[in-house]
């Protein structure tokens, strides 16, 4: 079985992160010195998939500075898709059809910094039969709990309410922006324009096909932030000064780094509140 194709959504505005993203697009917003989408690819290298795509939207020429003319990341190439347009998740995969194959992919929201099971996540999709499995995190850990999973099956009941299952049958999860998806996904997602992979997904539901999720916690996801706002890329930070929080596939043993090398401090300048 060929490694897996991975899509990383790095389209957004990061309009609630200004005035940070009004110099750098979200994805590029560094951690520590080390821009927050090189995460979401270290990840995915760690768990052995084969190919590398990913969208932008805004400020697209910060991509090719990060990672060059002929875009690549640790010796491997970036496929990258420009929309001028912002086609949102689902029109977003379809426009990167052609670095997705017809095979296994998996999908990563490149605004969250994470440390989860992504080859659970791979293993349990291959057991399912599945169109698609979601990685979820239990509503009780914080977060937007709007997807409904039977946990002893790993299906998928409900998504947003919209199939009207009955709550009592699952137990309610919250969507952690990574998911694998069958090749079949592109019948669902429409032809042109803007489009949400989620209203895809429940689209095939009612049609009557199987999604189901895998529920990590502490004990098999060990991080994951969603870096959405000031506040919480500063609490990222904090989180992260703590070497027991830091992801385990980083492979760079400098970082972090507290203060940039080539950082300066002009004279005359003077430091409160420390």
């Amino acid at each position: 079985m060929s490694a897996p194709a991975a899509f990383v959504l790095a389209a957004g505005l990061g309009t609630r992160l200004r005035p940070l993203t009004d110099l750098l697009p979200k994805p590029l917003v560094p951690v520590f010195h080390k821009p927050l989408l090189t995460f979401a690819l270290d990840s995915l290298i760690a768990a052995g998939v084969g190919s590398l795509a990913l969208n932008t939207h805004h400020l697209p020429g910060a991509f090719a500075e990060a990672f060059g003319a002929d875009p690549s990341y640790r010796d491997r190439q970036l496929s990258i898709f420009h929309e001028p347009l912002l086609l949102e998740t689902g029109g977003g995969i379809r426009n990167a059809r052609s670095a997705l194959g017809e095979s296994t992919f998996l999908l990563y929201n490149g605004d969250i910094l994470a440390d989860l099971p992504l080859a659970d996540l791979l293993a349990r999709h291959a057991s399912t039969g599945a169109l698609a499995t979601m990685l979820l995190r239990p509503g009780s850990m914080g977060g937007l709990a709007n997807v409904l999973i039977d946990p002893s099956s790993g299906r998928i009941l409900d998504i947003r309410g919209e199939l009207g299952a009955d709550e009592s049958l699952g137990e309610l999860a919250v969507y952690c922006g990574i998911a694998v998806f069958e090749p079949e996904i592109f019948r669902w997602i429409p032809p042109e324009g803007p489009s949400s992979i989620i209203k895809s997904l429940i689209t095939a539901m009612r049609a009557g096909e199987r999604v189901c999720g895998l529920l990590c916690n502490g004990r098999n996801g060990k991080l994951w932030h969603d870096l959405g706002q000031p506040s919480t890329y500063l609490e990222a930070h904090r989180l992260l000064a703590d070497p027991a929080n830091r992801p385990s596939y980083i492979i760079d043993p400098l970082w972090p780094r507290a203060v940039d090398p080539g950082a300066r401090i002009g004279s005359g300048v003077s430091l409160e509140g420390m």
